[in-house]
């Protein structure tokens, strides 16, 4: 064995993470969680985040609170801002110079593998190609327009990574829908979650609930997930105005933040709710650390995405906390909830079938707490966060060997 080759053996393997955001929603947690359950003796993860909008750098900070390694880079993302030709422009340079930077430092960093999360975050592969590092591609997103962006990005997946990952059966279709070579190279990885934080939590939805003024007895509904025209928040609001016009009792919740730059998404809400005349029964909140004590709150968990959601996070929460979950039957939704078992699931687009679902479960508690027993049994069944994590360093084991 060379010189060289035994320096690098004796040392941990160093994996480069190019991520696309730098806050703590749904895939920036499961980065979190991965790196802080790596064997740190045989694995060191550094991690790049972008600096390209305000973020508060919530995921920088915890990652900087455990010690690894962070760097904040003026990274080419993928957004949709640059669908324009100026913005075409504005990326292409960013593309550019972030490979560059990105070459450098796994050269001055001696990174063995280089692992992108997200499609988004294209330089980090571009980069893997031209050092040489294996590349993994951990896709979060079903894309379905814009459709060209699709193709495109379902093309370059299998062309730029040793391994593509979805997080569901639902991603890993859509990818191979786009280009067979996924076929290939894609695998599923299912997302895990951390049960330790919920059962943590049992009990202090009290506290919440007293916060937003919630009678004992009286049911919380919500949902919870970054405002995005997407993600269903008005259309929550719709399906809450149908619900209370039978159960004028109920309470509703939506809890999460805006992107930097789309705070008045916030605004159009609150206008809505008031508009449909239901302001008095919601709760608008803004990004929470305290999730596990905010599902303790709610009774069920909605889920109204009105695209599919690729593996929804939220979805394993609400099951973490014993809460059964309704949601629109498309995406990762269908892998996760067992209808009429751990919740159910209704058909996209029909307001007035979600609205329903939501009646029935009032209707029954004992019906809505065994569904939320049955979802913490499914959960620990199949999405432990120990197999999650071993799936991933087989991954890695397998990408050095083979370099």
């Amino acid at each position: 064995m060379t010189k060289q080759a035994s320096s690098k053996a004796a040392r941990p393997h160093r994996i480069l993470y190019v991520h696309s955001s730098d806050e703590l929603y749904g895939a920036d947690l499961i980065l979190l969680q991965l790196i802080d359950r790596l064997d740190h003796q045989r694995f060191q993860p550094i991690v790049i985040v972008p600096t390209d909008i305000p973020y508060q750098g919530l995921l920088s900070k915890a990652l900087q609170e455990r010690q690894i390694k962070t760097i904040k880079l003026d990274t080419a993302i993928l957004r949709r801002k640059y669908l324009t030709p100026p913005g075409i422009l504005a990326y292409l340079w960013r593309l550019v110079t972030s490979t560059i930077a990105i070459s450098r430092l796994i050269h001055r960093e001696s990174i063995d593998i280089v692992h992108s999360n997200t499609i988004a975050v294209i330089p980090g592969a571009l980069a893997a190609r031209l050092t040489g590092r294996p590349h993994v591609w951990h896709v979060h997103e079903i894309i379905v327009y814009p459709r060209f962006l699709w193709r495109l990005s379902a093309w370059l997946l299998p062309r730029l990574s040793d391994q593509v990952v979805a997080v569901s059966e639902s991603t890993r279709a859509h990818l191979c829908a786009g280009d067979r070579h996924n076929e290939q190279k894609a695998i599923v990885i299912h997302n895990g979650i951390d049960l330790d934080r919920f059962d943590r939590s049992q009990g202090l939805g009290h506290s919440i609930r007293r916060e937003w003024g919630i009678e004992p007895g009286q049911p919380l509904i919500g949902m919870i997930g970054r405002i995005s025209g997407w993600k269903g928040q008005d259309y929550f609001l719709k399906v809450a105005s149908l619900v209370s016009q039978s159960h004028p009792e109920a309470r509703y919740a939506l809890v999460g933040g805006t992107v930097p730059g789309q705070e008045g998404m916030m605004t159009e809400l609150k206008s809505l709710a008031s508009r449909l005349h239901i302001s008095s029964a919601v709760i608008i909140s803004d990004f929470r650390d305290d999730i596990p004590a905010v599902l303790d709150a709610y009774d069920i968990l909605v889920l109204p995405s009105t695209l599919p959601d690729p593996f929804p996070t939220v979805v394993l929460e609400a099951m973490a906390a014993r809460k059964p979950v309704i949601a629109n039957a498309h995406g990762g939704s269908t892998e996760l909830v067992e209808h009429e078992t751990t919740g159910l699931l209704v058909t996209p687009g029909r307001p007035q079938e979600m609205a329903q679902a939501i009646i029935h479960l009032l209707e029954a508690p004992e019906e809505r707490q065994l569904m939320g027993q049955q979802g913490r049994t499914h959960l620990e069944a199949n999405f432990s966060l120990e197999s999650f994590v071993a799936k991933w360093i087989d991954l890695y084991d397998r990408l050095i060997a083979t370099a």
